[in-house]
């Protein structure tokens, strides 16, 4: 009888023990076609929704400003650029959001995924999600 209890107190605290891993956080970006790591991304919550800003280039990065974006980001820094934004939080993932490609400076429709404590799954594209590219991003500690 006590086995069985310390075995159901076990299956209780293993959904509590998942929800230590958030999304919110500092993360390595990965670049959609070559996966080479380009910048630092913070994901923060506001009002139930997540948004990502630029807050490092790596070296890996070429583009610095969004050359390619039009109206009010056009040639504007890409470092303290949001390029997440309006990412619906549904439970421990996020879905129907936007995320900027700064090589084209075009919103794809996004969807984000903890795949692990560390590993973040960033799916960009147009129409349904199945037919994106996914790209995996790695927490940074801060």
């Amino acid at each position: 009888m006590n086995r069985l209890l310390i075995f159901l107190s076990i299956l209780i605290l293993i959904p509590v023990a998942s929800v230590d891993a958030q999304i919110t956080g500092l993360w390595k970006s990965t670049d959609h076609l070559d996966d080479s790591e380009k910048s630092i991304v913070k994901i923060y919550e506001m009002q139930g929704k997540y948004f990502g800003v630029v807050e490092k280039l790596l070296p890996a990065a070429t583009i610095t400003h969004c050359v390619g974006c039009e109206g009010e980001l056009k040639n504007k820094p890409l470092v303290g650029m949001v390029i997440m934004k309006d990412i619906q939080k549904k439970g421990d993932d996020g879905k129907n959001g936007k995320i900027l490609d700064p090589s084209n400076g075009k919103f794809y429709s996004c969807d984000i995924k903890l795949e692990s404590k560390n590993i973040l799954k960033v799916t960009g594209y147009v129409g349904f999600s199945w037919l994106g590219k996914d790209m995996y991003w790695h927490r940074v500690e801060e």
